[in-house]
């Protein structure tokens, strides 16, 4: 075999010894995120459930609603009220974002 083959074959298998230390360096140092990651997956199917279940029984939902209304008014318009002035804060931080993204 030609001597530059072997040296080109010999460095390939110091990058990819090199690269499974990375993998294995990377895969140590990441695994507290994928605990974090795993819990976020677990609430994202929590919740997907639940929307499958409320969209199959629109009644109870409903009458819940109701419920909660007649019940506590002053906190569903509390409620209201504090989602209405997110939503205006967000959209006031969304126009300015846009605005000053065009100056620069």
């Amino acid at each position: 075999m030609d001597a530059r083959l072997v040296e080109l074959y010999v460095q390939r298998g110091r990058l990819r010894e090199r690269i499974s230390m990375q993998r294995g360096e990377l895969a140590r140092e990441l695994a507290p995120l994928a605990e974090a990651l795993h819990g976020v997956d677990r609430a994202r199917a929590l919740l997907h459930r639940a929307s499958l279940w409320m969209l199959a029984h629109p009644g109870v939902v409903a009458a819940v609603g109701v419920a909660v209304v007649i019940w506590k008014p002053r906190a569903v318009w509390r409620t209201a009220h504090w989602g209405f002035l997110a939503w205006r804060n967000w959209a006031q931080w969304r126009t300015w974002v846009r605005v000053g993204l065009k100056v620069f």
